[in-house]
């Protein structure tokens, strides 16, 4: 078993004196991290289809304005 000790001013994280790593004992404040993590997750994911669909509207649109060109020389 690892031995811990207290971090000053810290209710919940703890050092692993063989490794001088900081251990977070918080349940809670663990699922809060993985709450939040998920959030920025899904809110990057957002934004990445946003930016898809917008690349697409642009696309189409230029395909309507040379449709367009290509009707009004037909016309002129």
């Amino acid at each position: 078993m690892r031995d811990y000790i207290k971090v000053k001013d810290s209710h919940a994280l703890l050092r692993d004196q063989g490794s001088n790593a900081i251990v977070n004992e918080s349940k809670y404040e663990y699922e809060n991290y993985m709450r939040l993590k998920r959030q920025r997750e899904k809110e990057t994911d957002r934004v990445s289809n946003l930016e898809s669909e917008i690349d697409g509207l642009k696309s189409d649109v230029g395909e309507i304005k040379d449709l367009l060109k290509s009707f009004i020389e037909k016309l002129g």
